[in-house]
């Protein structure tokens, strides 16, 4: 598991919510709605470590994770919690043409040589699996993959996450700029393995590559002063 910064928390249950809309500017409009209620409330949440929101490349695919202790908090001090209301209604907002959510935990991932670095271009991949064996022989499948991407320039990390019963897996490489991404997916090493990988899934998968919106850590302990907190917790990266 990750811990966010120095003296954060352990990660213990990752959630990528996914927001679809039918234009930049509702995406915009998305961003700026949970960015705004992520620095008045939840970041002060027990148990919440961060949210990390993402625009995608064409402007108008909104995805947010969002990092927790643990499931149990998670679902005590946000899903229960009727100050979510906003953000659990932003599915129903004008424009939204598609909402999902994963929700699950994270595995072992891969660091690169720019590990730590802010991450300039980001990818979200979702694969469908049957379940059973399939997340375990997928991650011995990325494992057998990784050795070359440890050392490839502009790499960050990727850290791979499972949904509870197994069936869903969510990949969430980083580089440094989109340079470092276009070069890692024009190496012709990227397509190892894709076929044995494509022999596990279940439905096709969704791939989205995205810059960071806004990363917004959980506040320090005893904190409850959002106004002077709120720019410095406020990260903005492209």
């Amino acid at each position: 598991m990750t811990a966010v910064g120095a003296s954060a928390p352990e990660v213990g249950w990752v959630t990528f919510g996914t927001l679809k809309a039918d234009s930049p500017r509702t995406a915009a409009a998305l961003v700026e709605s949970i960015t705004r209620e992520v620095t008045a409330w939840v970041r002060h949440t027990p148990g919440f470590v961060s949210a990390r929101t993402h625009l995608s490349v064409d402007g108008t695919t909104v995805v947010n994770r969002g990092q927790w202790e643990s499931e149990t908090l998670y679902r005590e001090f946000f899903q229960e919690n009727p100050a979510a209301a906003v953000l659990r209604s932003l599915a129903d907002h004008p424009g939204v043409l598609e909402a999902t959510v994963f929700a699950g935990t994270e595995a072992p991932g891969l660091q690169g040589p720019e590990a730590g670095a802010e991450p300039g271009m980001v990818a979200v991949a979702t694969r469908h699996l049957a379940g059973g064996d399939s997340a375990a022989a997928l991650m011995e499948l990325l494992a057998d993959s990784g050795e070359w991407k440890r050392s490839f320039p502009g790499f960050i990390s990727a850290t791979p996450h499972f949904s509870k019963d197994g069936t869903a897996f969510v990949n969430y490489p980083m580089w440094v700029s989109e340079v470092a991404y276009r070069s890692w997916m024009a190496d012709p090493r990227i397509g190892e393995g894709q076929a044995e990988i494509a022999r596990l899934e279940v439905a096709p998968p969704q791939y989205l590559v995205c810059t960071v919106a806004s990363h917004i850590d959980a506040s320090p302990a005893g904190s409850t002063d959002t106004a002077e907190t709120a720019d410095t917790a406020n990260r903005t990266t492209s």
